[in-house]
């Protein structure tokens, strides 16, 4: 047991510190549950390190007075201080979150760790690691696209993954990639792209067709959110170690959207190890990925320029996840999101501050397809008009920040109308009759905090609702189609007819299991060209939005706050910042 334990089981038997109490040795001794020699040997070594002040008693069994000098809290901010090195931080924070400490003095410390401490000691001298190091509330177990489509876990692949081609949004077009070269024949059917040579994934293989091939047909499994890429798809061939042919039963024109997004990311063939999935040929290498901790380092290898950070270390503190903190964040205007998480910290005098509206939304899907809702729609007008996004926004706060109310926000018609009055209309002549409805949603990301609300706002109308949260793996077992409502986050990409087509046809897409059987049917196929896909796609939308499909419940606002010296700073379209483009000025 060390000394700070022992300590710990006196404050928590005395109760007070700075006040005298009297009090005997076998006293202390039955407290620290040890004799009453080692217990003067604790006695002893407390009192050297400044923690009590103690008085023996003059002659055998009267009372020794003890005074506690300490609060647990200090003692233990103090040893986590003491743990740190600019080198690592690890045995602190692993420390800290092993204690019995009040949260607002863990979020104390680690604002201090992250904003001042690292600040002074991040940037290098001539041959130092330039590191970005910065904390999070979720660990990221899953860094396989095969896996997973959320929005923190899709940024970091998008680090540690290459696809064959690339969408510039600047420029609207696709430019080479891992393949250097691609064309396709006059119907469609057929897609040939060229490879680059002498790519290496971060186990040192060299990148070929093989590979490519094994990284689409992957995808036919049931439980990749990519299964609907290769739903057309016949056949992918090697025609040689630097040349891979895909084969389609139906004409794809928008084969390039679908090679572009995270689903085309190249892994390396016949693998069947978890760990060996998540190897890539993308600018950074995962070095160490648990419940604490994430390690990005740079791949010296990476076929393209090499990034300026050598480093990335994310750690995972669950204890930053509090939704009061959450709810009180706009109280102080001091929210901030360069760590991805809203968070109430001290005020920065000497920080850059950079904000985004984030593209996404949070979208609650209302079922369609069967149940109670399928088939009643004044029910889901009423619910519509009750769930008012300018309400949320104002009674949670945070981060939230402005209403939505389209896929993709450029295709916005008018503005969005709620009212309490036509709700409460419309409740009166749906068919409910207090029935129970089910929300569904997956921890983190708010969710939690807005179901509840979601939850209050129709119990006061006299709808009554049962909410189901659980891991984001374990939502995709549950039979979402039975939900009459799922919650969670709409991610918007660069690429405004992938994310209509991702939203509308992917496999971890919540609206997708909503879709009532006649939008379903006339979804566009991939023969279609790419204007007339995309205006198919916004007429689906103008359905749903009529019939009540889903609510935008509001956008969140982004914040960057950053030392001068970090250069480049922007967000991408899933609300991260991109660690490729980061650099540090360093002073003269």
């Amino acid at each position: 047991m060390t000394i700070i334990e022992h300590y710990e089981m006196l404050y928590r038997e005395l109760h007070c510190t700075d006040k005298v109490l009297e009090v005997k040795m076998a006293e202390i001794s039955d407290i620290l549950s040890c004799s009453v020699r080692n217990a003067k040997i604790i006695i002893r070594k407390l009192e050297a390190l400044q923690w009590i002040e103690w008085v023996p008693g003059k002659g055998r069994g009267n009372c020794s007075t003890i005074k506690l000098l300490k609060d647990m809290d200090s003692i233990i901010t103090e040893k986590a201080k003491a743990l740190l090195s600019p080198n690592s931080i690890d045995s602190s924070l692993q420390f800290l979150m092993n204690q019995h400490v009040n949260k607002s003095v863990q979020q104390e410390f680690i604002d201090w760790v992250f904003r001042s401490y690292l600040n002074e000691a991040t940037y290098a001298e001539e041959n130092e690691i330039a590191k970005l190091q910065f904390p999070s509330y979720r660990p990221l177990p899953r860094l396989d696209p095969a896996k997973v489509c959320r929005r923190s876990e899709n940024h970091m692949m998008r680090h540690i993954f290459s696809p064959l081609v690339v969408f510039k949004e600047d420029a609207n077009e696709f430019h080479p990639h891992l393949a250097h070269h691609w064309k396709h024949n006059q119907d469609y059917t057929k897609w040939t792209f060229y490879l680059q040579k002498g790519v290496r994934f971060h186990n040192g293989k060299e990148m070929t067709a093989d590979d490519v091939c094994y990284s689409f047909l992957r995808h036919r499994d049931g439980s990749s959110p990519y299964q609907w890429i290769v739903q057309n798809l016949s056949a992918v061939n090697s025609l040689h170690r630097y040349a891979v042919e895909f084969l389609f039963h139906k004409p794809c024109h928008i084969f390039l959207h679908l090679a572009s997004c995270l689903g085309g990311s190249i892994v390396p063939a016949s693998n069947d190890n978890a760990e060996e999935k998540q190897i890539g040929t993308g600018p950074y290498r995962i070095v160490e990925n648990n419940e604490e901790k994430l390690k990005l380092k740079v791949f010296d290898d990476y076929f393209l320029r090499r990034p300026f950070l050598d480093e990335i270390n994310l750690y995972f503190l669950p204890a930053l996840y509090d939704n009061h903190t959450v709810l009180d964040s706009h109280i102080s205007n001091q929210e901030m999101n360069f760590y991805h998480y809203p968070y109430i910290g001290r005020t920065i005098q000497s920080f850059e501050e950079y904000t985004f509206l984030d593209r996404g939304s949070k979208l609650l899907t209302l079922n369609l397809q069967k149940g109670l809702l399928a088939e009643d729609r004044m029910l889901r007008k009423a619910i519509y008009h009750f769930l008012a996004p300018e309400q949320i926004i104002k009674d949670l706060g945070g981060t939230r920040y402005k209403k939505a109310s389209r896929l993709v926000e450029k295709f916005k018609n008018e503005d969005i109308f709620t009212s309490r009055e036509v709700g409460r209309s419309a409740l009166a002549s749906s068919k409910y009759m207090g029935e129970t409805l089910t929300l569904m949603s997956y921890q983190g990301a708010g969710n939690e905090t807005d179901a509840s609300w979601i939850q209050k706002k129709l119990l006061e109308e006299g709808i009554n609702l049962h909410i189901l949260i659980c891991s984001y793996e374990q939502l995709q077992e549950l039979p979402l189609e039975e939900s009459d409502f799922l919650l969670g986050e709409h991610l918007t990409y660069e690429n405004d007819l992938y994310t209509y087509l991702a939203a509308f046809n992917g496999n971890h897409s919540l609206l997708r299991y909503h879709l009532p059987q006649n939008v379903v049917f006339r979804l566009p196929e991939m023969s279609e060209n790419e204007r007339r896909t995309i205006r198919r796609l916004c007429e689906l939308e103008d359905e749903l939005n009529d019939e009540y499909g889903h609510i935008h419940l509001y956008k969140i606002k982004q914040f960057a706050f950053y030392p001068s010296y970090v250069k480049d700073v922007h967000f991408n379209s899933l609300g991260w910042i991109d660690f490729t483009k980061i650099w540090y000025e360093k002073e003269d």
